[in-house]
Order: C-alpha cells, then structure tokens, then sequence
C-alpha cells in the first residue's frame, strides 16, 4: 500500500511540475511571433479577391489571416499553412479596401502585419441585380437572371401588403446556375406593387426592383377532386401500388420520403399515369415533387416525360395505349438538376430546395389550349436508367388567355 502512495506522489509532482505547459494550448510556452508573408499579389475575383505571398519558414507556422472591414465591421479569413493562398469573399462594392496578413503560430503569437490594398471585381449581386427582368405570366411573374460567376445567391420576391401598404415577404429561392428563369406564382389576377431583390450568403443585398403589374389569370386545381383512373378504363400495365407506394399519395399535399407511388421492378418504360382532375379545364401548369431523400435527381426518380390530356375517356386500344389523346406539351419535359451535377453527385443546397419546392413545367403549345378533364402521362425514362418510376406529388394549374 505504501508503495501505491509513493508511486501516486511521483506522479502527482511530475504533473504539478509541468502544468504550466500542458495548459498551453500547444505544448510549452512560445512568445516567439513568426515571420511575416513575403511577395504579397492579389488577383481580383467578382466581390473578393485571391492573395496570393511567400510563407515564413518558422517549423511552428499554424496559418495565415487577412483582416479587413466592411462597412464598419471587422472580418477576417484564413487559410492554413499548407496553402500560400487566402480567398477573400463577399466584398460588397467594387472600391479599395486595406488588407492586413498575419502568419500565427501553434502558440498563437501573431506577426507583424503586412498591408495590401485590393479592388474586387464588381459583386455577383449587383451583377446579378442588374441582369433582373420581371415579366408578368401566368398566375406570378417571370424572373429571369444572370449569374456568371455561378455564385450561391437568393432572390427575394415581395408583394404589397393591403393593410400596411408595405412590402412583405412572398417567396425566395437559392441559385446557383449562371443564367435561368425564376417562376412566382400562386398570385391573384389583380394589379398590385411588387417588388424583387437579391442576397448572398454573407449578408449583402442589392436594392429593390419595384414593379405594379398585374398577374395573368390562372387557377389552381383543388386535389380534393383528383381521383386515379386504371385498368380497364385505360391501357395501364403498371402497378402504382407496388411496395409502400398508392397513387393517391400524388395529389394529398404530403412531400417526403414515406409518401410517394411507384411502379413495381418487373416492369418497363415507358410507364403511363392517368388522373381524373374532375373539372374540365385548359392547362397551363404542372408541378412535379420528387420522393424526398437520398433519391433526388437521382435513382427512380422520373428523368423525361410527356403529358397528353382529353375531356372524355377514348375507348380502349391495346395496341396504342395513346390513341384518342391529345398530347399538350411540344417538347419532351426534362428533370434538371438546377446545380448540373451528375446523378451520384453530392447533392447542393439548391437541388434539396428545387426538390422540396418542385420543378415546374408550362404546358407550351398555343392558345386556346384544349379543355380537358383526364391527363395522361408518358414517364420515358429515370435518372438510373433501371426499370422502376417513382414520385412524389403533382399540382396542376389552368390558365385563360
């Protein structure tokens, strides 16, 4: 037992010996500060910059931080001491801002500074903002963009409000694809003020686009009517019930990963869909939801379609499934991933949002467009290229011109 004591006591002294360096946040104490950057060069990126300089050679170098101020508030940014690079980001205005870059070391001692001056390219924001085109459509408006420099960035759409006469908040999307269409809709066919602006990931806003237009008339189909329409009454050799799936689940305003209807893996492409919308209407607007998960622009999700549509059941044709439907759409309808990435790609913040809000398709053959009170889909393909279709939710809009 005595022994035990002694040996504890050793151990006691020797940590009490050294605890001064084990509460260093690096080992032993260093007031040493490193060297400073050397050879300091910049490159102007749209609203940043890269710095690019020599490291010092001290063997305890941690990393590298630029500070600087943006109206009035201190940033900084790193970057390690593997690098003899530093990326500065979300610089609001193309104008002069001073630079200071410090090396630290483990011991957190901070060099001398070494000051540069850098002009960024004008900000994707403005650039952005000023490519803004708001066009009055069906049920919303149009929003088209530009964004070369592919930066993340959010466009914020506004509405009047009638009580306060301010404007409020409707709706706001990530974007990342260098040019593109926003489309709004869901708004009355009155004349209102609305308004349209932009915001990056740092804060930065550009100021307010101001409109007073008026929506073109568009209706939203109540799903409470939709019901599924199978065989005998049409030429269907799916089965929509397979595993988990019903067909009702695509028009019960659910979106998830458990609420979806897909075909059985016996089948093959293409594979047909028929809803009874119960009402006769031209339609203008479909709107498709994926299955949420890990499925997304991926797997079974359905990659091109077509749509085809008629007021009153045809008789059956085994042999063309078509026969006696209208097709309503010119062009074969395409799921695009809005990031462009490849199917197995990581998926953006973009692509999870696209896909929680939906992909929404416009029916582009002329006016007046058929009334119709079935629509029938074509489902071509996945994004897998297997056999199965799955999916997750549709809407539908009719529209008057």
């Amino acid at each position: 037992m005595k022994k035990i004591f002694f040996a504890l006591s050793i151990i006691t002294m020797l940590f009490a010996c050294s605890e001064d360096n084990l509460l260093k946040p690096f080992g032993p104490d260093d007031s040493t500060p490193p060297g400073v950057v050397t050879d300091v060069s910049y490159t102007a990126l749209p609203g940043g910059a890269k710095l690019k300089y020599v490291l010092p050679l001290d063997n305890d170098l941690a990393y590298v931080k630029a500070v600087y101020t943006i109206d009035g508030v201190q940033k900084d940014a790193i970057s390690s001491q593997y690098k003899a690079e530093l990326i500065l980001e979300g610089l609001p205005d193309k104008k002069e801002y001073e630079v200071e870059l410090y090396s630290v070391d483990k011991s957190n001692n901070q060099s001398q500074p070494i000051k540069i001056t850098i002009t960024p390219e004008e900000s994707p924001v403005k650039i952005m903002r000023e490519s803004l085109k708001c066009i009055a459509d069906f049920g919303g408006f149009r929003i088209e963009y530009k964004n070369p420099s592919r930066s993340e960035l959010s466009i914020y759409f506004l509405q009047k409000d009638s009580i306060t006469g301010n404007l409020v908040f409707y709706q706001a999307r990530v974007f990342s694809q260098p040019e593109g269409i926003y489309q709004i809709v869901g708004l009355p066919n009155v004349t209102n003020n609305f308004g349209v602006f932009v915001r990056d990931r740092f804060g930065n806003t550009s100021d307010v686009l101001t409109i007073e237009d008026r929506p073109w008339r568009e209706e939203y189909l109540n799903k409470k009517n939709f019901k599924y329409v199978g065989k005998p009454r049409v030429v269907d050799a799916d089965d929509w019930y397979s595993w988990m799936g019903r067909p009702e689940n695509l028009w019960d305003d659910i979106v998830g990963e458990w609420n979806f209807a897909q075909t059985g893996s016996q089948g093959s492409f293409p594979h047909y869909m028929c809803i009874d919308l119960g009402v006769t209407a031209p339609i203008g607007r479909i709107l498709f939801q994926q299955r949420m998960g890990g499925g997304i622009f991926n797997n079974e999700c359905i990659l091109h379609f077509e749509v085809y549509g008629t007021a009153e059941l045809p008789l059956v044709d085994s042999a063309n499934p078509l026969a006696g439907w209208t097709k309503l759409n010119a062009e074969t309808f395409e799921v695009k991933r809005p990031s462009g990435r490849k199917p197995g790609e990581p998926i953006t913040t973009e692509d999870k949002e696209a896909a929680e809000k939906g992909i929404m398709f416009t029916i582009d053959t002329p006016f007046p467009r058929p009334e119709i009170r079935y629509i029938r889909f074509k489902f071509l393909d996945n994004f897998k290229q297997g056999n199965m279709a799955i999916m997750g939710e549709f809407s539908f809009w009719s529209q008057w011109k």
